[in-house]
């Protein structure tokens, strides 16, 4: 899983750094669609979680028959959600662009870009689908040749297209559509490969799907939704510094999401190994398991944490040949970096409450942070006249948040206490 999620992040920040070469408005347009397209990174998120959470629970009772008509009946939920909101963003752009500010030399580039790629993203929910109901049930290395499939083909194509045939920045759309397409299909073939879907298969609705959604998927779409806002608010608060401070953090941003990627996955693989020990009623296994994830990112993250703080200067300069963006870039990471110790067991604990039940605290708890971020980074940034007054605040607040780790474990406690009382009621 995580060899799987660092191909993905890799791919997205190849192409963060060749648009980053491609001249003109292309990374300043990038970074401003960046927090709109995280709504639907959202919904997807939402979704393919709660595939996967099911399809983990399916796998602990040995049931492999539920997997293709789970996964079909996200897709009929996410074909409803994702039209709603293209349609949303395809027709707002242009009010977008006013809230942005963004200059009359830029809103041509801008509005297309936002269009095109809403529309794209209709399609990018195949793959992650298919990946979610794959991991779910254990088959994480077939997983992990669908996320190589759908990389190769993007950064190949937005390589030729963008820089062979000098489309640019427009070559996106076109990549990504492909990409889903083929993705999808080898999707599809691997689900048929794994034996979770056959010939002549039924699919239909289940209603346990819209209980999941509940339960899980919404509480990880809100915290990702709380995310783009929060993006959205800190390019708002960041844009009197000028193109290249926006840029600088976007590409800082997109860094950071690589970094925090192994907590993710140290959460979400946590994740499924309690919920097949749920599934399996061997509730006795839950608290240990989620000990063992928390102390594994400690130590990942004390690594993490010192390598990024001394190449912050060398990542900034790959990611682009913009000199002020790069300089933007490495003072946010050189400000925050050695906080990830902590944020980075903190965001594995979060992950973990969103997948076995408990998303409502994790909304609260990062309502609070990303809340008090946007709160106190205002003030910090208009009393210092800088930028860093924002970094500040983020690096104090990492630190703060461990307390989060302390509401899992109480979390997990209840959990386990409640499963061990139905189980004796039962007897």
């Amino acid at each position: 899983m995580i060899l799987g999620e660092i191909v993905g992040y890799l791919t997205m920040l190849t192409l963060v750094a060749m648009i980053g070469h491609m001249g003109g408005n292309a990374l300043y347009v990038r970074s401003l669609f960046l927090p709109l397209g995280m709504v639907f990174s959202a919904i997807n998120a939402a979704l393919a979680v709660s595939t996967q959470v099911a399809c983990a629970m399916s796998k602990g009772r040995d049931a492999p028959e539920e997997a293709f008509p789970l996964t079909v009946s996200m897709a009929k939920v996410w074909m409803v959600v994702g039209t709603s909101l293209t349609l949303l963003l395809s027709l707002g752009a242009p009010a977008f662009a006013s809230f942005f500010h963004v200059p009359d030399s830029a809103q041509h580039e801008f509005i297309w870009f936002l269009r095109w790629m809403s529309v794209v993203s209709l399609l990018g929910f195949g793959p992650a689908l298919c990946a979610s109901a794959l991991r779910g049930f254990g088959f994480a290395r077939q997983g992990l040749v669908l996320t190589l499939v759908s990389s190769v083909v993007e950064i190949a194509l937005v390589a030729w297209l963008g820089f062979g045939t000098g489309l640019g920045m427009n070559s996106l759309p076109i990549a990504a559509a492909v990409c889903a397409v083929a993705g999808t299909a080898a999707g599809l073939w691997l689900l048929r490969r794994a034996g979770l879907w056959w010939r002549g298969q039924r699919a239909p609705w289940q209603p346990a799907t819209l209980g999941h959604i509940r339960s899980v998927g919404l509480p990880v779409g809100a915290t990702l939704g709380i995310i783009s806002l929060y993006s959205l608010a800190l390019v708002w608060v960041l844009g009197p510094f000028g193109e290249a401070t926006v840029a600088g953090f976007s590409t800082a941003s997109s860094v950071q999401s690589l970094i925090i990627m192994p907590a993710l996955v140290i959460g979400s693989a946590t994740a499924i190994v309690i919920n097949q020990q749920r599934g399996a009623g061997d509730h006795g296994s839950v608290a240990p398991t989620y000990r063992s994830g928390v102390l594994l990112s400690f130590a990942v993250f004390a690594v993490i944490a010192l390598v990024t703080f001394f190449s912050g200067d060398l990542i900034a300069q790959m990611m682009t040949g913009d000199d002020e963006a790069a300089a933007a870039a490495a003072r946010y990471l050189g400000i925050v970096s050695l906080t990830y110790v902590v944020e980075g067991p903190v965001l594995v604990a979060l992950t973990l409450l969103e997948h076995i039940g408990g998303g409502g605290r994790a909304v609260v708890l990062n309502i609070v942070y990303f809340g008090g971020n946007i709160a106190v980074g205002r003030w910090a940034v208009a009393a210092a006249d800088s930028p860093d007054g924002l970094y500040w605040t983020v690096a104090v607040s990492n630190l703060v948040s461990a307390v989060a780790l302390v509401a899992a474990a109480i979390y997990v406690r209840k959990l386990v206490a409640e499963a061990k009382r139905s189980e004796a009621g039962a007897c």
